[in-house]
């Protein structure tokens, strides 16, 4: 698992060319740890969508690894999106675009960005609670092949997108996928002229 990259408040968390994700437009979200002192790190992440299609089948790339606690061959799995947090120096859609390249095999590029998605968790370690935004990029791939994965995941798979919405283990991921498919619609159409 990726250690968290805390980020000073002041400092951009977004750089793409011409493109910018603008928090106070992402929908609110509940905070389960609201109880007591405020106590928040604020982290960021970066992933992407990656997209690719065949006639009219449109396919995503998925991740996957055995659940806690399995480790048989037919052990169920937990399926998410591929992302991971900046190396110095990286700006988000950089550190988007390297992330799902070593988790995947798959050679991407940045098309645009879909979403962010926040949420706070507890670190299992440190007992640390976080404040952790995620930026998601659209992506297309470009090369390579699954079978590259970096060890963070047991799977990875081209899975039709009707699949991934059902496969994606947590619901802000699945509105993920789902914001990004007007985006789809939008570069399919301009492939097609």
């Amino acid at each position: 698992m990726n250690n968290p990259t805390m980020l000073p408040d002041d400092e951009p968390r977004v750089a793409s060319a011409g493109f910018s994700f603008d928090d106070d437009a992402m929908p609110a979200v509940s905070d389960p740890y609201a109880t007591g002192p405020r106590s928040n790190v604020k982290v960021v992440s970066a992933g992407g969508l990656v997209f690719r299609q065949t006639n009219d089948l449109i396919e995503t790339l998925l991740c996957a690894r055995a659940r806690p606690g399995f480790h048989s061959e037919d052990a169920p799995l937990t399926w998410r999106l591929p992302k991971g947090t900046p190396e110095t120096g990286e700006t988000v859609e950089q550190t988007a675009q390297r992330e799902v390249q070593e988790e995947t095999g798959v050679h991407v590029n940045v098309l645009a960005p879909i979403t962010s998605i926040r949420y706070f968790f507890v670190g299992h370690d440190d007992g640390i609670r976080y404040d952790k935004t995620v930026y998601f990029y659209l992506m297309e791939p470009m090369g390579g092949s699954t079978s590259d994965h970096d060890a963070e995941f047991d799977v990875v798979e081209w899975c039709s997108y009707e699949q991934a919405v059902d496969l994606l283990e947590y619901d802000n991921e699945r509105a993920v996928l789902e914001a990004a498919r007007s985006l789809i619609d939008s570069y399919r159409r301009g492939a097609e002229q």
